[in-house]
């Protein structure tokens, strides 16, 4: 079993490293925009959010109670401040989100990242954990994937709104959704089944709102 996981996982990154080739990144992880991301104030992101309304979608606290929402409390400083540059350079696309990135400057972006970081995440619902558990945990427990001397962040995907992963996968799947530097998801995802899709959003995720 485990011989068969670590060969899952082996093509997964052969197949992805293949993709990505043909698909040029438009962002580069450094150790200066770690830096910058680390140099976050989580008050002025506090102030931030209440200027350009967050509320309205993601809460006080950024635990969203609509579930194709995604709750951002707690999600890595350096995840968060990645998706706001995606959708301000139009990398990642989603009507209300792409307007409101387009409002906000690197350093906006950077104290948001580090206000939501500090929020207190929802707990997972957990229970059976489907076989590729395994192979997600290997990315999604660590903060920085290396790939090629290149380096990807990985979201928190514990304690996230259940129906927003599985739609999520889903759009990694079906190519709606493309902005993982290593084409990793879209590899990943690709290989699942509409089940497994659903079991993992059922283990990771928290009980959605009503």
């Amino acid at each position: 079993m485990r011989h068969a996981l670590t060969l899952a996982a082996l093509l997964i990154v052969t197949t992805s490293s293949a993709i990505a080739a043909d698909q040029p990144d438009k962002f580069k992880w450094t150790s200066e925009k770690f830096a910058l991301v680390a140099s976050g104030n989580a008050k002025t992101g506090e102030e931030i959010a209440a200027q350009n309304r967050c509320k309205k979608c993601h809460n006080e606290d950024g635990v969203s109670d609509d579930a194709e929402i995604p709750t951002i409390a707690g999600q890595r400083a350096t995840y968060l401040y990645k998706q706001l540059t995606d959708f301000h350079i139009g990398r990642r696309e989603e009507e209300d989100m792409t307007k409101a990135a387009k409002k906000l400057d690197e350093q906006d972006m950077i104290h948001l990242a580090a206000f939501y970081q500090q929020q207190e995440r929802p707990q997972m619902v957990g229970g059976d954990a489907p076989l590729v558990v395994k192979v997600c945990d290997s990315c999604h427990n660590e903060e920085i994937v290396e790939e090629d001397n290149n380096i990807e962040v990985a979201p928190i995907l514990k304690g996230q709104n259940r129906q927003y992963l599985e739609n999520t996968m889903q759009a990694f799947k079906q190519r709606e959704r493309a902005n993982d530097l290593f084409v990793r998801m879209q590899s990943v995802t690709h290989k699942l089944t509409d089940q497994e899709i659903k079991q993992l959003a059922r283990y990771y995720g928290t009980t959605d709102p009503e």
